[in-house]
């Protein structure tokens, strides 16, 4: 196993880590509340309980999490990269900040990204 994959799997998901077993729109989520944050990665491929499931179709994986970046609000991008069988989304720190998906605004709090209210939003 990649050195690098295997520090990562073994931090527990957090602030700046966040593990999916398989794409999804909630990476959308996650992407925005890493952006309203400090940035962060995801790893696609990888379960809840650390358990290496790995992605099958690397190219369709990838382009659906650019769209889901580049559909938030503001545009957004992302970095991606494979280590061994594993699909990790490298978020940096938005710079445009707030960032918002479907009109609702996400930020990372611990391990979880949580929907921000109208007052934390200001």
């Amino acid at each position: 196993m990649d050195r690098e994959l295997k520090f990562l799997i073994e931090q527990d998901e957090g602030y700046n880590l966040e593990f999916k077993e398989s794409v999804s729109s909630s990476i959308a989520k996650e992407i925005c509340a890493f952006a309203n944050a400090n940035g962060g990665k995801i790893l696609v491929g990888v379960s809840n309980d650390k358990k290496i499931k790995g992605v099958s179709d690397v190219n369709t994986a990838k382009s659906k999490i650019q769209d889901y970046a580049r559909n938030m609000d503001p545009s957004f991008s992302v970095a991606m990269y494979m280590l061994d069988n594993v699909l990790v989304v490298d978020v940096p720190e938005g710079n445009k900040k707030p960032y918002s998906v479907n009109g609702r605004f996400y930020l990372r709090k611990g391990a979880n990204s949580q929907q921000l209210n109208r007052d934390e939003i200001r």
